[in-house]
Formats: structure tokens, sequence, C-alpha cells
């Protein structure tokens, strides 16, 4: 009987051993193996997003006190779009598009305008929101400040935003843009 007891007590400790691995595997292992595959399934799109963005002033040179348009352009793969710049009500959109421009050298006058938004429903979000698409400009008036010395100047700014389809939304993404400005003497 001890002989029985003995190979029991084995048995059952060998397979605690095995159920405690086994428990472990069913609690970790498995939603840690799920969890990547989801992650994998998010990052991987078929249809990868392309973005192309270009500022331009117009006009390209101006004398002292005049006032010139910053204009940010910024180009979707299809099927992908932006957010506004401005959103309806009170409610701050997370997702809105912003435009930077980096310098104390020039004054904005007004705010950035924008072509009228699409408005649509978003599968990502799950909700109707104030989108663009494909080809979008923004412009803005700038002018020089009084104190400039006359010269070619470098615009430099930053549009924050956040691409998405009706299916996910990627994080926001920061693009840079340069341009520049020939700021005339009164003799010119």
């Amino acid at each position: 009987m001890k002989g029985f007891l003995s190979k029991i007590s084995i048995f059952i400790s060998t397979l605690s051993k095995w159920g405690s691995l086994f428990l472990f595997f069913i609690m970790f292992a498995l939603p840690m193996a799920e969890a990547i595959h989801s992650f994998q399934k998010f990052k991987k799109d078929s249809n990868p997003i392309h973005f192309k963005l270009t500022a331009i002033v117009e006009p390209e040179s101006i004398k002292l006190g005049e006032r010139f348009v910053l204009y940010v352009k910024i180009e979707l793969s299809e099927g992908w779009h932006i957010y506004s710049l401005y959103t309806k009500g009170v409610e701050k959109q997370p997702l809105a598009t912003e435009i930077f421009l980096h310098s104390d050298k020039f004054v904005a006058h007004g705010m950035w305008e924008e072509p009228a938004p699409v408005i649509a429903w978003d599968g990502a979000l799950g909700k109707v929101v104030k989108t663009h698409q494909q080809v979008v400009e923004f412009r803005r008036w700038y002018s020089p400040v009084e104190s400039l010395d006359s010269g070619l100047y470098q615009i430099k700014g930053d549009v924050v935003f956040r691409a998405c389809n009706n299916k996910v939304c990627n994080l926001p993404k920061k693009i840079s843009y340069v341009t520049e400005l020939d700021v005339l003497g009164d003799n010119n």
C-alpha cells in the first residue's frame, strides 16, 4: 500500500507541475500571443498611406508693410482623410489638424482658412466628423514685423495631423515645411 501511495504522490506532484505550466500558458502566453497578433493586424495595412506636403507664399516678394499669404497643401493617398482645423460646438476634437509657423519675424492676420470640410461618418472613431480627403489647401495671411531688414527669409513650420481611413487611425504625424519670402527694401 505504501508503494501505491508513493506512486500516486509522485503522479500528483508531476501533474501539479504540468498543471501549473498549463495554467501559466493559458493565463499569460495565449493572451500575449493574441495581443501581438492583433497589434500586427493593426500595424500592417495593405494600403500604406503617403503624404505630400507643399508650402508656398504668394507673392514671393513683398515690401515692408505689405501682406503675403502662406499656403500649406497636403496630399493624401486615396481612401485616407485628415480632420478639419476647426470643430463645431464647444467640444475640442483631439484629432484636429494643427498648423504652426516657427518665426517671430511675421505677424499673422486672421485665422487659418480651409476649404469646406466633408462631414462624414468615420468608422474608425464611430462618429460623424469634419474631414478633408485627397488634396487640401490651407491658407493664412501674414506680414513682416516693422523692424525686419530687407533680404530673403525662410518660413518654417509644422503641420500636425492624424490620417485615418474608415478602419484605423494612425498616430499623429508631424511634417515640417520650408518656403522662402523675399522682403524688399524701400528703394526696390
